[in-house]
């Protein structure tokens, strides 16, 4: 695949992907991809929003939807964004991504969904998590790696993304460990600005925070995990035929439809 793009593993790749490892994160200052679309990414999300409503976000969990249930309360939700325009496909061969993530999981990649959440003014506000289950032993590899796409500045004002550096190393859930979630004295605040990507193992401590003056604060989630681990979305089931006919050969071995 690196082959066919013309990408080629550097030594800021490979410091990234170290930092990473060590502390379960790291941050891609800035995306030229995302820069070069981000106008269009705005426009589709908020005409998504705008049709889809309460229903945005439910893929995946349409057993507990009920109507006018919002999936998040205080949020704006919308998932399955790569059956939904063909824009997001590109974001399959984001560069940084592709590269940071090969580092660290090497040939042992599947992108198993892209979402989006948006907190509305005065909520945001989370209790420190885990978005995949807990590790059994402090030397369990990587096997789920969450890519933030900030498609707004992201600050204290409208909620920047909180995280405990190295706790994806703690085995159990995290309750376990923690008996108030909702601070930790080692927790790091990050504040990004638009077209930047936060890559995070699954099972870092973190939360989203407050969206204090209502500012648009738009993030794509990126789900990425070992090809043997089953998808946040199945792809077979929730990219239609059309568009599995569409793609190209490198974005169904990236998406597990090949």
């Amino acid at each position: 695949i690196f082959d066919k793009l013309d990408y080629r593993i550097d030594s800021e790749d490979t410091r990234l992907a170290e930092f990473f490892n060590e502390n379960g994160y790291c941050v891609i200052p800035k995306s030229d991809l995302v820069t070069k679309n981000i106008n269009e990414y705005r426009k589709i999300i908020d005409s998504l929003l705008q049709k889809e409503s309460w229903r945005g976000g439910w893929e995946g969990k349409e057993e507990y939807m009920k109507f006018e249930k919002d999936f998040q309360p205080g949020a704006y939700r919308l998932g399955n964004l790569f059956n939904k325009h063909k824009s997001f496909l590109k974001l399959l061969c984001e560069e940084n991504i592709l590269k940071v993530v090969y580092c660290i999981l090497g040939d042992d990649i599947k992108i198993g969904a892209l979402d989006m959440r948006e907190p509305k003014k005065g909520t945001g506000l989370q209790d420190l998590h885990i978005d995949w289950i807990p590790k059994k032993s402090e030397n369990e590899k990587t096997q789920n790696i969450v890519s933030f796409i900030f498609l707004d500045d992201a600050n204290k004002n409208n909620g920047h993304i909180r995280i405990v550096p190295k706790t994806h190393r703690k085995t159990g859930w995290i309750e376990e460990n923690l008996k108030d979630r909702s601070a930790h004295k080692d927790e790091v605040f990050l504040d990004v600005e638009k077209s930047s990507i936060i890559l995070m193992d699954a099972n870092l401590w973190h939360s989203g925070t407050t969206n204090i003056n209502g500012n648009r604060r738009r993030v794509l989630y990126l789900d990425i995990r070992r090809r043997n681990t089953p998808q946040l979305l199945n792809q077979r089931i929730y990219l239609d035929e059309t568009t599995q006919k569409e793609l190209t050969d490198v974005e169904k071995f990236l998406l597990g439809v090949g």
